[in-house]
């Protein structure tokens, strides 16, 4: 069984009881504690920019558009004339972007119970 390569750093993530992922690590570029949860905000080799909380990855910068994309088009094109958008969560301010896509949208209010996380994404992300 090969052995993760020497003299790099790695993000080892437990998915479930028998897989993990190994990501290779350019940076570490925060690591704290806020009220609810702990943050860490990563430089790796194959997704770029991640927010892991509490030691799972939440969005990574080479693929969170996957994500973004199917969770608001869908429900914004089903909507006749979206003016108004309520977003529960949201802190690293992808959910906002592919709503404000919709020139119909007049007003999008984000609320997320971490405000510290939020703040660290307008800073790193």
């Amino acid at each position: 069984m090969d052995k993760l390569p020497a003299g790099r750093q790695w993000y080892i993530e437990q998915i479930t009881p028998e897989l993990y992922i190994a990501e290779g690590l350019t940076q570490l570029i925060y690591s704290g504690k806020t009220k609810y949860q702990d943050v860490e905000i990563l430089e790796t080799i194959p997704w770029g920019k991640s927010l892991v909380l509490d030691g799972r990855t939440q969005s990574s910068e080479a693929d969170e558009w996957v994500y973004h994309e199917a969770l608001v088009q869908p429900v914004m094109l089903a909507h006749a004339n979206p003016l108004r958008v309520f977003i529960a969560g949201g802190g690293e301010g992808a959910t906002a972007r592919e709503v404000l896509k919709h020139s119909s949208v007049e007003e999008v209010v984000m609320v997320d119970l971490d405000e510290e996380v939020v703040r660290l994404c307008e800073k790193y992300l």
